[in-house]
């Protein structure tokens, strides 16, 4: 019938009245700049453990990345990950607390936690204002993808085949693998020794979101 067969990428568009109106949360310093950009970290996944990356190597590569790049991470996650959240937050905060960000002389805050503390539109401005996002298979993956935010994905348990972000292929998202001959299992729980995950190391997923952020 004469219509375009090539599959069209997921495409969400944030007002830019709404982004406005986030910048302006008073915790979050007057939004990012170009000394201090928004790097993104969602540790959590409602599907089950098999697909979360560990949090002392999320907390890990965010502590080295930040070094590198003096950001400001924004902590995301449902009220059901608020503890997970406010641990990798902290751990952030304290091995980093020498690190002082600022912009036009005035202090900002390098760790910001907004795990349940957003709605769906405040979540969209902030992925949006992100420069990439580092995150395990999940919710805030494909919107952040749909925005134009680049992504960086540790894959266990699930396909980035099937449930990638995007369309398959799209150069600027890095779904990483340790191919561990059982992955993909699609298990909400590993049976075995968590290979899948264990196998991506930190020094791989920062070096991927560097790259991401170059």
């Amino acid at each position: 019938m004469g219509a375009n067969p090539e599959p069209v990428p997921p495409r969400l568009v944030v007002a830019d009245e709404t982004l406005r109106q986030f910048i302006a949360r008073p915790e979050l310093g007057g939004g990012p700049s170009p000394a201090v950009p928004w790097l993104g970290l969602n540790a959590g996944a409602e599907y089950g453990p098999a697909k979360r990356w560990p949090e002392d190597r999320f907390a890990e590569a965010a502590i080295q990345i930040q070094r590198r790049t003096g950001c400001c991470w924004l902590i995301f996650g449902v009220r059901g990950e608020l503890e997970l959240a406010a641990r990798i937050a902290r751990n952030i905060s304290l091995a980093n607390k020498n690190i002082l960000g600022h912009v036009k002389g005035r202090p900002i805050p390098l760790v910001i936690n907004l795990a349940g503390a957003t709605s769906l539109s405040e979540l969209c401005a902030a992925l949006k204002l992100c420069r990439v996002l580092l995150t395990n298979d999940s919710g805030p993956m494909h919107i952040a993808a749909a925005l134009g935010t680049p992504v960086v994905v540790p894959f266990g348990s699930t396909s980035p085949e099937l449930t990638g972000p995007g369309l398959p292929g799209d150069s600027r998202h890095a779904c990483l693998r340790a191919d561990a001959p059982c992955s993909p299992c699609f298990l909400r729980e590993c049976p075995v020794d968590f290979r899948c995950m264990t196998g991506i190391s930190v020094e791989r997923v920062v070096n991927a979101v560097l790259a991401a952020t170059a």
